[in-house]
């Protein structure tokens, strides 16, 4: 008997339980969540927890405090979640990472069976945690990767609701983009590119009613919008972007997306090419615009395009699982051969999950905590040696020093035993959020540097001693957290060091 069985729809649950039972690994492992990027927003569930919703942080970009350009749709959710579970906001993060995982996998699995089939969408969702880079986003629990599961429903319901000229797709499609609009405002962006681009050739081929344009655009103000407009009405919306290093596409395919699935990739975009039907002109519209975007850098523009080919990776792999399945169904004659396919590929596939799962480090660790993988390096260098040796990461840590990571829980545990609200200033951006998200005291940075305003407090004089008395008792300056080879300022003294970090006092002259 085939084991993907056409008319089984339970088979689509397999891949996202798979990815919920990895996943597991973390929270066997690991006291605290992975990625660096989480304990902004745990600071953020954390404030939302003491004041309700505000617009103002004073904690971080202290003493002033910056707006909050964040949407609150996840931060106040977590914040219910977590006074009715009695738990705190970091725990929860590092609970909820195989939910997320469960989450995102099914979606893929989901939106790659809507578009084609049952059995084409149980092999994409498992290719989807093979693919390095769509499986990582499904393990950080961050809006950021609620925000990109809609961004998948949204562009597919656009689809459905053009091809089957359905009222009813075209409400959901609207309503996951204005979720959207109030969880991740750069996903947001991605979606609407996509969502127009796609309904501006419907357009233009009649196949779309201009009604269901207006409907669609009012549903998203009425629902999306309203946190927006009211931040730019009483305050003023700034959104400083920051250019990463630009991301060749080359390198993108060989080290994140790998080149099995790259080469899945060039047959699925030949099969789409052959077929030219409606579902080709969408799913080439979708990736190939975002392809595109990520490489704007070239052109002087300021983007992060690793970030904008990790949302444009989920196109991509549905477009590999077409391949794929195309393989399953033309070169496996024999009903023998596709079990024995199925056998091998899941396994290769749960094998190669458990090891990116056990190459993640958090940026803390206790003493509980595990120090190194619990499989040998040598067996992760065997079985992925593209992604061993490269050690891709999107806001995560891989195969990290966990020393330093120990040492930065040390630092943590320090702040939060003082219990102080004066400000820290610390030469380690991590630390500045972490600081902040667990012991609650001000620091001059905070996370979330999109939305650091130009009246910061620059900590680099600081740290080298370029301060003086007038400064640091206006900021209320009451900590420097060095890096372990950094001079002492005059104005600080030593009051706890480790190996990494040593954290300074200012004097009492100059306060």
């Amino acid at each position: 008997m085939d084991l993907l069985l056409k008319d089984d729809k339970k088979l689509l649950v397999l891949p996202a339980l798979f990815a919920f039972i990895l996943s597991l690994l973390l929270l066997y492992k690991y006291s605290f969540p992975i990625s660096w990027d989480v304990y902004y927003h745990i600071h953020m569930i954390d404030l939302y927890n003491q004041n309700g919703l505000i617009f103002w942080d004073y904690a971080t970009v202290a003493p002033v405090g910056r707006l909050i350009m964040y949407p609150p749709l996840f931060h106040l959710c977590f914040s219910f979640i977590s006074k009715l579970l009695n738990i705190t906001p970091l725990e929860l993060c590092r609970l909820a990472q195989p939910v997320f995982s469960f989450y995102l996998i099914g979606i893929i699995t989901y939106v790659s069976y809507k578009l084609t089939d049952i059995k084409t969408g149980v092999l994409t969702g498992f290719l989807s945690m093979f693919c390095f880079v769509t499986f990582n986003r499904s393990v950080i629990c961050t809006p950021a990767t609620i925000a990109i599961g809609l961004f998948m429903l949204s562009s597919l319901f656009i689809y459905m609701a053009s091809t089957e000229n359905s009222m009813k797709y075209l409400i959901l499609s609207a309503l996951s983009l204005a979720l959207i609009w109030n969880l991740h405002m750069a996903t947001a962006i991605l979606t609407c590119g996509v969502v127009g681009l796609y309904s501006l050739v419907q357009i233009f081929n009649r196949r779309m009613n201009l009604k269901f344009v207006i409907v669609y655009i009012l549903i998203v103000l009425v629902l999306g919008m309203p946190w927006w407009i009211y931040i730019a009405l009483n305050y003023s919306l700034f959104f400083n972007s920051l250019a990463g290093n630009n991301l060749l596409i080359s390198d993108f395919f060989f080290r994140y997306y790998g080149m099995i699935c790259t080469l899945l990739l060039l047959m699925g975009y030949y099969i789409l090419i052959k077929t030219r039907n409606e579902r080709s002109t969408f799913l080439i519209l979708w990736s190939i615009s975002l392809v595109l975007l990520s490489q704007l850098g070239l052109l002087g523009f300021n983007i992060v395009s690793i970030r904008i080919l990790e949302v444009a990776s989920y196109a991509l792999i549905i477009i590999s699982g077409i391949a794929l399945s195309y393989i399953y169904d033309e070169y496996l004659q024999s009903v023998r051969l596709k079990n024995i396919f199925c056998t091998i590929f899941i396994l290769l596939v749960i094998t190669s999950c458990f090891l990116y799962v056990d190459s993640y480090t958090p940026d803390l660790l206790d003493d509980d905590d595990y120090n190194s993988t619990l499989v040998d390096e040598k067996i992760h260098s065997v079985i992925n040696p593209v992604t061993y040796s490269f050690k891709p990461t999107v806001i995560s840590s891989r195969f990290a020093n966990s020393s330093l990571a120990h040492d930065r829980y040390d630092i943590m545990q320090w702040f939060v035993m003082e219990n102080s609200s004066d400000i820290v200033v610390s030469e380690d951006a991590i630390m500045d959020t972490i600081i902040v998200s667990t012991s609650r005291t001000p620091v001059v940075y905070g996370g979330f540097t999109e939305s650091i305003p130009e009246y910061v407090t620059d900590p680099v004089h600081i740290i080298k001693g370029w301060s003086d008395r007038d400064e640091l008792s206006r900021l209320n300056v009451g900590y420097l957290l060095l890096k372990r080879d950094t001079p002492i300022p005059d104005y600080g003294e030593l009051a706890y060091e480790n190996d990494e970090y040593k954290i300074c006092k200012i004097k009492s002259e100059y306060r």
